[in-house]
């Protein structure tokens, strides 16, 4: 297969709303790519240098009195690794809905085998840890791409994307598929906020691509896109207001 970026997203209903959390957080991705983030900004393409000197958390929470979501853009100097933050002040849209916060994080291809990849799987548990994930997922861009959602776009009430070469399921989704079931397949380990984490390979390069649908299977087939045909919301996964938190990170 050829190498292609590689996707981390991480999906959270808990509010993205603390400045210093930010923070950490970015400084410590700084510290395990030995690289700094040089770009942070709200308009496409990405122009506003990143503050330092505020803190780019004081960016990232600055809501409006009138917004009720923020989208981000920022892209580190050395590696080119781009991040999105699409976030809630309130975890719900202008209309009140519940609504889900997304990180996504873009990489690109040279640094998805040899020894990078540690650096991977490591900011995928920091991830999901420091933002309260309650499912995330990497894995090469152009796999990703190939899943097919029973609706236009991905209803994560309805069901999850697909078990990828990293995937994460927090706590509520370990009760809702059973915790010793996926602690028992064979690519599973603890994962941090009382998840779990399945990790098919050593690089997302050498993942058998029948292992992703086999154990899709194995978990619960209708609960990941390409299985099944119309879905309810709550049918197969848990609905958005199922996963709220109310803890701030």
């Amino acid at each position: 297969m050829k190498t292609s970026d590689l996707w981390i997203t991480h999906y959270s209903m808990q509010r993205w709303t603390t400045a210093q959390v930010w923070d950490d957080y970015l400084r410590a991705v700084e510290r395990l790519f030995s690289d700094r983030l040089v770009k942070l900004d709200d308009n496409d393409p990405v122009r506003r240098k990143a503050d330092l000197k505020k803190g780019e958390g004081e960016f990232i929470t600055a809501f409006g009195e009138l917004e009720a979501s923020r989208w981000l853009s920022g892209k580190f100097e050395k590696t080119k690794i781009e991040i999105e933050v699409q976030h809630y002040k309130a975890g719900a849209d202008s209309f009140g809905r519940p609504r889900e916060n997304i990180l996504t994080v873009c990489v690109p291809a040279r640094l998805t085998f040899g020894p990078e990849v540690a650096r991977l799987a490591a900011l995928f548990e920091l991830t999901n840890e420091t933002l309260g994930a309650f499912y995330a997922y990497a894995d090469l861009k152009s796999i990703i791409c190939s899943k097919k959602p029973s609706t236009p776009s991905l209803d994560i009430s309805r069901e999850l994307l697909g078990v990828f070469w990293l995937t994460y399921f927090g706590e509520k989704y370990c009760r809702f598929f059973g915790r010793e079931k996926l602690a028992s397949l064979a690519s599973a380990s603890p994962g941090p906020r009382n998840g779990v984490t399945l990790r098919l390979g050593e690089s997302p390069g050498q993942v058998v691509d029948a292992l992703r649908p086999s154990l899709e299977s194995e978990i619960k087939a209708d609960s990941f896109a390409g299985n099944g045909g119309v879905k309810e919301r709550g049918q197969f996964a848990l609905t958005l207001a199922q996963l709220v938190e109310s803890v701030e990170v």
